[in-house]
């Protein structure tokens, strides 16, 4: 898995060692990957929404997520999420 280095919130950074320190996470690089990963996950179903609704391209959804278009249509498989805003002949008859 690469590593990627990346600025983090002074509170979130306090945050991390608040639960350290009481026992509720033992490796906090650990825990700020988790929350990496969360974020990005949020991150990728808001633009989801927008690209589904058609107000945002392909393009530009993969842009904002600091992804090549290649790296996008894998995430949006791997997740069962179609990769094409445009109506098919089902959704157009409901």
């Amino acid at each position: 898995m690469p590593k990627v280095i990346v600025p983090v919130k002074e509170e979130i950074l306090r945050s991390v060692e608040r639960r350290r320190a009481s026992g509720a996470v033992s490796d906090a690089s650990q825990h700020l990957a988790e929350l990496i990963d969360l974020g990005f996950e949020h991150r990728l179903g808001q633009l989801y929404q927008e690209f589904e609704a058609g107000e945002i391209s392909l393009e530009y959804f993969a842009d904002e997520l600091g992804l090549g278009l290649r790296d996008l249509y894998a995430a949006l498989e791997k997740r069962g999420w179609p990769t094409s805003n445009i109506p098919t002949q089902a959704t157009i008859r409901q």
